[in-house]
């Protein structure tokens, strides 16, 4: 029975290294190609529309990248993993929010009124079911 618990444990361990060297492998071109291509399913973009929301996706996943940086820098600067404070977390929602209407801004831009009302209810489904889509995973 220890055994077995043993193995399982470091079964899971495994899998977690697997899931974050997956995550570091992505680079932001990928990922905005991805996320593109799901929006030119759901959305039928035109090759300008396509080009434009491309561009947005890749510059917010290179603010991703290096926000992702900036943190892990600072919790590698203790050598511990080190847990945002409240303030931090506000800071970060706040700044997350600012982007979000700032990128639904630019896609008001982009699109069509059919497109963007189409493009604000796959945000509402996608934010729904608990979590957003992974380049069209």
């Amino acid at each position: 029975m220890f055994a077995m618990v043993i193995a399982v444990a470091a079964f899971s361990q495994e899998r977690h290294r697997g899931a974050q060297a997956r995550r570091q492998q992505i680079n932001p071109e990928a990922m905005a190609l991805a996320q593109t291509k799901k929006l030119q399913e759901v959305l039928q973009l035109d090759s300008v529309q396509y080009q434009a929301v491309f561009l947005m996706n890749y510059s917010d996943a290179m603010a991703m990248q290096d926000s992702m940086k900036a943190r892990k820098e600072r919790a590698s600067r203790d050598g511990k993993r080190v847990q945002p404070t409240e303030e931090e977390r506000k800071a970060r929602a706040e700044v997350m929010k600012k982007r979000m209407e700032i990128r639904n801004e630019h896609m008001k831009q982009i699109l069509t009124e059919e497109q963007y009302e189409k493009y604000l209810e796959h945000q509402k489904k996608t934010m729904r079911s608990g979590r957003r889509p992974r380049g069209g995973k």
